[in-house]
């Protein structure tokens, strides 16, 4: 952006990446939520910008489930992949929707749960 520094918005792509990347891991990737009939927005961020990273900076950014039973809780940080150097800090929360029903879901599936849980 004309600060020089990459404009605040794109770290949310960031996370988003990681967070598909995340769930793609454990089984709970879009193609899963879609045939389990759930879909999961969210309804809250937390974004600190810790220093600003600049273009063509190589970043490392990391997506680790909370352990929750009522929504996703994901914690994500930025940094720089070389020198490890912390650029930002976030965190979302994700409910559960059946999407057939348009309906809430207050406690995660227990079939979600189990994916959450490593399948133990």
């Amino acid at each position: 952006d004309p600060m020089k520094v990459v404009w605040h918005d794109n770290y949310i792509k960031y996370f988003e990446d990681a967070r598909c990347a995340l769930l793609d891991k454990i089984g709970l990737g879009y193609l899963e939520m879609d045939r389990l009939g759930l879909v999961f927005p969210i309804v809250k961020m937390q974004v600190k910008y810790i220093k600003p990273s600049v273009f063509g900076q190589e970043l490392d950014v990391r997506a680790a489930l909370v352990p929750n039973e009522n929504y996703l809780h994901i914690k994500y940080e930025v940094s720089d992949a070389s020198s490890g150097e912390k650029i930002c800090a976030a965190e979302t929360r994700q409910m559960c929707v059946d999407s057939k029903k348009s309906e809430s879901l207050l406690v995660l599936p227990a079939g979600v749960l189990k994916l959450l849980n490593g399948g133990a």
